[in-house]
């Protein structure tokens, strides 16, 4: 083990939610990441035997498994004449009839042969798979079953792991592999290594698909299974932030440290994690909120101001309100991502901005032909951070192409829990519509599908609703492109390997389809699998637009929104001049901006009708608003007009109407029109004097000409007959106010 270790820190972002524009917020994780070496861990020799790593924890099993289940610790327990309860749960004959009726349930429910796979398919032959079949989860204890158990191991930090293995592609029937980390101090559940079911479809090394991390410091591994099915080099490769070179670990040279008992991570069990929705809705502008007034108001039409709230549509454009937009809550991000090639719907993160290594790539793009979607996710736990996730697929870059020698990262996209996308196989942004470039995510159907890959385990707990939205955009997107129109039809796809159907099986799946459709794995765990309905219908309304873009100029419709395209695939992003006419189209969508909209530090108004942004005076809800004629932005505070003075409240950008109280004077504000008040006036029983130069309210004593009034301090209200003032009484006229001599 090196004396340095590898350490980063970690720098939380903000999530800011600006209305219907994303701004990407520079983190620092990955801006303080060292070159550190990949960890390798043997397990197994060329021939199959145990290493002294994999043989390390097995003495010490029965101290360190759970007593309700490790049968040394039940055994121990009755030596001592305690069997009571823990006789009773252990007891074999009962556990041996419960698992042979379980196992022949299962077995007729569930067993992927019968759901699946043909006795004899011929060549060419169409099937309808059992869509959604999943293996069995497993019922094994990693501790006291184990045949292979590391000692609880600390390690320089990773954010990526994954088994590797030579020989065949799968690893034996019965053979379990299972994993543990340390996160903060804490280790999580057990988590079982199933094939990856994903690599090319010729070449490479045998491995277990990836396992992220938020940053781990301790592993802890057990194999479960025939000692005699080993494969032979088996080992764990855990992958840094920044990945330099690799590095062969000597159990004589690694610190073993405590690990309490935790329990097997299955579909049941919820995580201790949570996957956090960072999604937020868009902020909804400026609200109808007045200043505090002392009498109710009764509002009348303002004499002398326009009316704007017109539904006349420039160059045909008609729009539905984008306030609300799923999925444009703005996302932190490393680097700005700005890329939107071939009219993508999101920003996507290049391989250049996520820092990809070219001296990784081994594999040159191969375009072909494409029409389905395969959904990934990446196992794991989620407890990694926005500013970790360049460097997780940067981890699962080196892991793909270099520990298991696919020359390239498998999946054509990446998106993580805030709604980050990231380009995956090189040549993906550059693929032609209705082609995709050959990816290494789902063996056997990589030639005619596109991979995305959610970041995170969600077998048990759900992709954020960004993360859905992101994973829907980019299918729908990529569909329409190619004419597939209706991404709820069902399709053939050639099988290529023989992993789960005989190779040139025609599959007939949905257009967007879950890996373990095709594969034998429980990817993308059974939450995620669930919500393939949502993310297909968020995909469909895409698609629409997606499938007009390719020939489209100037303003589109699709999906409930317009945009604009500057040439045939080009979307135009942010501000565009119509005419005499301003909109805008948002950064991340492209979807024309309706009714208000806070953009960069400004609130603006675009007509619901026609999305042209308004100026002037407008009247929305039961409010008045100024917007600034030269760029439209909404007005606030004092503002002049003419020989006129309004006031337009801070916090809101209404109109103020009626009484207002500002910088501890009190105003009056015409309730029709909202011109400020000067001299007297008479409001609801009572007159007030609101001084000609300023507008503010009167009190106390006045004098106007040779007459003197008095305005009640407390309320400004003229004071009429007898008044009791300083010790003394006056008498005020009753009808004009004025003092008698």
């Amino acid at each position: 083990m090196p004396a340095s270790r590898f350490l980063s820190s970690v720098v939380v972002c903000a999530l800011f939610t600006l209305g219907l524009v994303p701004i990407a917020t520079a983190t620092a994780d990955d801006a303080t990441t060292t070159p550190a070496p990949v960890q390798i861990l043997p397990l197994t020799t060329s021939t199959g035997e145990v290493t002294e790593a994999g043989e390390a924890g097995l003495d010490g099993t029965a101290a360190s498994a759970p007593q309700e289940t490790s049968p040394a610790a039940e055994d121990d327990a009755a030596s001592e004449g305690s069997e009571g309860e823990g006789a009773e749960k252990a007891d074999p004959a009962a556990e041996s009839d419960t698992d042979s009726d379980s196992q022949g349930e299962a077995a007729e429910e569930t067993s992927p042969a019968a759901e699946a796979e043909p006795a004899s398919a011929d060549s060419g032959a169409m099937v309808v798979p059992a869509v959604g079949g999943a293996p069995a989860d497993s019922s094994a204890d990693p501790l006291a079953d184990a045949v292979v158990l590391t000692d609880p191991l600390v390690v320089d930090d990773f954010l990526v792991a994954g088994f590797r293995w030579s020989g065949t592609d799968t690893l034996p029937e019965g053979l379990s592999i299972y994993l543990r980390v340390r996160e903060d101090g804490s280790w999580t559940p057990w988590y079982e290594g199933a094939d990856s079911g994903a690599g090319k479809d010729t070449g490479g090394v045998a491995g277990t698909e990836e396992f992220i991390t938020g940053g781990a410091d301790a592993v802890q591994v057990s194999i479960v299974g025939d000692r005699a099915d080993l494969p032979a080099d088996l080992a764990l490769a855990m992958v840094p932030a920044d990945p330099s070179g690799e590095e062969t670990l000597e159990v004589s040279d690694l610190e073993t440290t405590q690990a309490e008992p935790t329990q097997v991570a299955t579909p049941d069990a919820a995580h201790e994690e949570t996957a956090p929705d960072p999604a937020q809705e868009a902020s909804p502008g400026p609200t109808a909120q007045e200043a505090s007034f002392t009498t109710p108001l009764t509002t009348t039409a303002p004499a002398a101001l326009p009316a704007v709230e017109t539904a006349a549509a420039t160059a045909g454009v008609q729009a539905a309100n984008v306030d609300a937009e799923v999925g444009q809550a703005v996302q932190p991000a490393i680097v700005a991502a700005t890329t939107t090639a071939g009219s993508l719907p999101v920003p996507v993160h290049t391989r250049a901005e996520w820092g990809a290594n070219p001296s990784y790539m081994t594999w040159s793009p191969e375009y072909v032909s494409a029409g389905h979607v395969v959904v990934h996710h990446t196992a794991g736990t989620n407890n990694y951070t926005a500013g970790q996730s360049a460097s997780i697929v940067r981890g699962i870059y080196y892991y793909h192409a270099v520990t298991l020698d696919w020359g390239d990262i498998g999946y054509n996209f990446l998106v993580d829990k805030y709604g980050q996308v990231f380009e995956g196989r090189s040549g993906t942004l550059s693929a032609a519509p209705g082609t995709m470039v050959i990816g290494a995510h789902a063996r056997g159907v990589n030639t005619g599908s596109m991979g995305i890959s959610m970041m995170g385990d969600y077998s048990s707990v759900s992709p954020t609703s960004v993360t859905l939205d992101r994973v829907g955009k980019l299918a729908g997107w990529f569909l329409g492109r190619g004419g597939y129109m209706n991404v709820n039809e069902v399709a053939g796809i050639l099988v290529r390997t023989t992993e789960k159907y005989q190779a040139g099986t025609v599959l007939q799946l949905p257009r967007i389809f879950g890996h373990r459709d095709s594969g034998a794995t429980s990817c993308p765990g059974n939450v995620g699998y669930s919500l393939l309905g949502t993310i297909r219908s968020i995909a469909q309304k895409q698609a629409q637009i997606s499938g007009r873009s390719a020939t489209a100029v100037g303003w589109v419709n699709g999906g409930g929104s317009w945009f604009h395209y500057a040439s045939p695939g080009v979307l135009t992003l942010g501000w565009l001049k119509d005419g005499s006419r301003w909109y805008y189209l948002d950064p991340g969508s492209g979807a024309m901006a309706t009714g208000w909209a806070y953009i960069n530090s400004k609130w603006y108004y675009f007509d619901r009708g026609s999305g042209a942004m308004a100026t002037g005076w407008i009247y929305v809800g039961s409010s008045w608003y100024y917007l600034n004629p030269g760029n439209g932005a909404m007005a606030t505070g004092w503002l002049k007009l003419g020989s006129s003075w309004y006031y337009l409240t801070p916090q809101t950008g209404a109109m103020a109407r009626g009484w207002a109280y500002i910088n501890s004077k009190w105003y009056y504000f015409d309730r029709g029109s909202g011109a400020m008040a000067t001299g007297w006036i008479y409001v609801g029983s009572s007159w007030y004097y609101l001084n000609p130069g300023n507008g503010a309210m009167a009190t106390g004593w006045l004098k106007l000409g040779s007459s003197w009034y008095y305005l009640v301090p407390q309320t400004g209200a003229m004071a009429t007959g007898w008044a009791y003032i300083n010790s003394k009484w006056y008498h005020l006229n009753p009808r004009t106010g004025v003092l008698d001599n």
